[in-house]
């Protein structure tokens, strides 16, 4: 029974070790991502950082590459048939 009780503990360790590497991590990482959010002055850095990345944008003649435009397209288009529909 001894031996028993020593293997599970080991295995539940193991696993426990196992899961923090894979997906704790990765629910770390959201985790910090969220806070950054909830940051003030982080919020005011990601909304100048879209910002001057809507300016670049607007001072090109094209946005969108060709294939980007049919998809685009061809999304807006469904939504608007399924729209017509109700």
């Amino acid at each position: 029974m001894r031996l028993y009780i020593y293997k599970l503990l080991i295995a539940v360790v193991l696993l426990y070790v196992l899961f923090e590497i894979t997906i704790g991590a990765k629910i770390a990482k959201i985790e910090n991502s969220i806070y950054q959010l909830k940051d003030s002055q982080n919020r005011v850095k990601i909304k100048s950082k879209i910002l001057s990345e809507m300016k670049k944008a607007n001072e090109k003649d094209q946005i969108l590459d060709v294939e980007e435009r049919e998809i685009i397209s061809n999304f807006i288009n469904k939504i608007k048939s399924e729209l017509n529909q109700n």
